[in-house]
């Protein structure tokens, strides 16, 4: 009877973890510092440093199956969003001897805190147990391998979607700047000289200074000389003309 109560006590464990008593803290309270007999990977740590960074403390032992269980996930969430705000620390309250040596093939290569009691403050119930901090504050809480991952990227894609609004505002402001400098500039001109150009270039030669002035003054005059006045009057025609027609060129090419 001893034999299956410990075999079934030996299957809780290694399934669900080994349980502490304690409370919890909930999400949305204020994440208690942590502390360590004993940093490894890094000669020390502290939340109140890392503010703007997304921890994860979790809590773990080296004999706990469910603890090994979670290393390789926790590894893999370490090196792929290490470079993007998320840290990791592993806390323990075994000493940094049995770490180490465990260490040895585990690979853990984030930082650990050996000889810790901060499960209590945290009201650690059971391990392995996580908890993302932000800003000091716990946004979530849970097993590593139960929906961890999935939080830490919501948070670094809420956190990098704020990031870009300021280079947004800054091209917005850019844009705009040159636009009212340039639009005013050619307003005036375009709106000037077009509309005067092209109405004195038809006037000119058709409608008032070709038919009028040779037809009704100069012709009736010279009855004598009907070969040679006339020979000069229409050069004269001409000649207007075609200073009429380059000025009308001018312009459109303008």
């Amino acid at each position: 009877m001893k034999k299956v109560s410990l075999l079934v006590f030996a299957l809780f464990v290694f399934c669900f973890g080994f349980c502490v008593p304690g409370c919890t803290q909930n999400v949305g309270s204020d994440a208690p510092e942590v502390t360590a007999a004993t940093w490894i990977n890094t000669d020390g740590f502290k939340l109140a440093d890392n503010k703007d960074k997304i921890v994860v403390v979790e809590f773990w032992a080296t004999w706990c199956p469910p603890c090994r269980k979670s290393i390789p996930h926790l590894k893999t969430m370490h090196d792929t969003y290490k470079d993007q705000g998320l840290v990791i620390v592993s806390l323990s309250d075994e000493p940094a001897e049995t770490i180490n040596e465990f260490n040895k093939k585990a690979g853990m290569d984030w930082t650990i805190g050996a000889g810790s009691s901060s499960g209590r403050e945290y009201g650690v119930s059971g391990i392995p147990t996580a908890f993302i901090v932000v800003d000091g504050k716990i946004a979530w809480t849970g097993h590593p391998m139960g929906g961890l991952e999935e939080e830490v990227k919501k948070l670094i894609e809420a956190k990098g979607a704020k990031a870009p609004a300021a280079p947004a505002a800054a091209v917005t402001e850019t844009s705009t700047a040159p636009a009212s400098v340039e639009t005013p500039a050619p307003a005036a001109p375009v709106a000037t000289e077009t509309p005067d150009a092209v109405k004195a270039d038809p006037a000119v030669p058709v409608t008032t200074e070709a038919p009028a002035a040779p037809a009704a003054t100069e012709t009736p005059t010279p009855a004598a000389e009907p070969a040679a006045v006339p020979t000069t009057e229409p050069a004269a025609s001409e000649t207007e003309s075609k200073p009429a027609t380059d000025g009308a060129a001018a312009p459109v090419g303008e």
